[in-house]
Formats: C-alpha cells, structure tokens, sequence
C-alpha cells in the first residue's frame, strides 16, 4: 500500500489547495516533497472553507510522480456525491482515501449533509472495493481501495470506549491510521500499546500526526482553534525560549520520530500544519 523510499518506517504529510483557479500553484506546493515523501494529503475544504476540489489537485500531484492520498469528507456529501468521487479518483489511479466526517461549519454556515460519517464512508468504499455501488450496481473494471481513518490518540487516552469506534473503522476495511497531533512520547506508547493490545496487524499502517512548529503564538493559536490538535505548555514554553524557533520545531519533530522508529505497532508519521511541505521535506530528509 505504501512503498517507503529507503526504510520500512513511512513518512506522509499534506498540503492544501489554494482558494485560487490556478492549478499549477496548488500543485507546486508539494515539489518539494516529491522523491521524499511516500505520499502526500490533499486536504478536502478544511475548517469547512472552501478551496480548489481536492480531486483535481491530488490529480495533479500524481502526475509528479508523489503517490496522493484523498482526504473526503461526508459533510458535504451524499452518498451519489462519495461514489462519484471514488469512481473518479480511481479512475486517475488514485486509490488511498482518508475517510472524514468533516469540520462542523460555523454558525449560519453552510448546510452539513453528513449522511455518513467517516466510519459510515468506509463501509461504503469497502462494498465499491468488492466491486458494486451501494445499491447493487455492478461497477466495470473495479479497482481496489485502500480506506484510511483518523484517530486522536489523546481522545482515546481519556475516553476508553473510544476504541470500540475505532474497531468499527477497522472492521469496516480500514487500511491505514493518520493520528491527530501528538508531541509526547509518553501519550505515543500508551496509544502502541492499546493498538497491540486490540489485535493491531501488519495489514494495517499507523501514522502519528505531528507537524513543523514556527513559532509559540501559531502553537498557541492551533491548540486554541483546531479541533484535535494537543500541544503542551512545555512545547510552546520551549519553542518561546528558543532564539529559532523554527529550527527548534524542527527539532521537536525530529527527537520524537527517532524514538517512534522502534515503537511496536508504529509504522510512521503524518507531517501536517500550514504551509509545511518544505519544512515537512527537510524533518524526512533527516532519516532518509
């Protein structure tokens, strides 16, 4: 599912289309990226603010020669809408999915749709994978499909029947976990032995979201804003001390990844954060 460059262990991060219809510019965003990364996201309107479809930029990216993973949302979808856009996709060759619920809108934004969420969506692309459409429609020359899910290592900490939602995403085909933000390596183990715990396969690949850090105020902002990001005092107290601060989330990344390389039921990381391809490609270079 994943070809690693030069390890076993897996390096994927994202990008974001542009509210542009300048295509090459969304595109360019992930050069340099390409040769490094094993494959790279195309966020699908985050914060429910529209963008450039995912689609069409991921397409583009493949034409690079950097595998994409889709990132789909059921917020604005329906069921026709998610099978159209599978069918679309692979018929481009793209064939890893990052199954979403999707941002809720702000008040008196626009309409949710959501009639399935991101578990529900994969149960859906596990029935295309064996070849029909949800209704029994016969789909020529199928393809398969690689469903992937998000998860929130920290969310699974405090909650414990938060697993039973995520054996559901697993039991409805899911292939490959990318994880919100996590910076502590305690919380990483926790989350390794749960996985190992619950049956965790080699079948199936677990990322840990993690990202570039600039600066204490955008740590700040993104704890504040984000849903799902968590990053502790001592990281920003340590990114504000620091007369680089950018250098200093470099290496923030860095001494996480070179302990999560051994850890049982890890197989990579997810870099993600605004505007992070460069910073993303410098952090996989490190261990490559």
């Amino acid at each position: 599912m994943f070809s690693s460059k030069t390890t076993d262990f897996i390096f994927t991060s994202e990008t974001t289309p542009a509210v542009s219809t300048n295509l090459k510019q969304s595109v360019d965003m992930v050069l340099p990226l390409v040769g490094i990364a094993d494959a790279v996201n195309v966020t699908d309107s985050p914060n429910s603010k529209t963008r450039l479809s995912s689609l069409l930029v991921a397409a583009g990216i493949k034409e690079l020669g950097l595998d994409v993973i889709l990132q789909l949302t059921g917020r604005d979808r329906n069921r026709i809408a998610i099978e159209s856009e599978i069918l679309g996709a692979l018929s481009l060759g793209i064939n890893k999915v990052l199954c979403l619920t999707g941002d809720k809108p702000s008040e008196g934004g626009p309409q949710v749709v959501n009639e399935f969420d991101s578990a529900g969506i994969m149960g859906l692309l596990n029935v295309m994978s064996n070849g029909t459409l949800s209704d029994g429609t016969e789909i020529k020359e199928p393809l398969p499909i690689y469903p992937g899910a998000a998860d929130d290592l920290y969310f699974q900490k405090e909650n414990p029947q938060a697993i039973d939602f995520l054996k559901r995403k697993i039991s409805n085909g899911t292939k490959f976990i990318q994880t919100q933000y996590c910076f502590d390596e305690d919380i990483c183990k926790f989350y390794s032995d749960l996985l190992i715990a619950n049956g965790k396969t080699d079948g199936l690949k677990v990322l840990i979201g993690m990202g570039p850090l600039k600066s204490a105020k955008q740590a700040l902002w993104m704890r504040e804003n984000l849903w799902g990001v968590n990053i502790s005092d001592a990281i920003i107290s340590q990114l504000d001390a620091s007369k680089d601060p950018k250098k200093e989330g470099l290496m923030i990344c860095q001494e996480l990844i070179s302990k999560l390389i051994d850890l049982p039921g890890i197989d990579g990381v997810h870099l993600m954060g605004p505007s992070c391809e460069s910073d993303a490609a410098d952090i996989i270079k490190l261990f490559r």
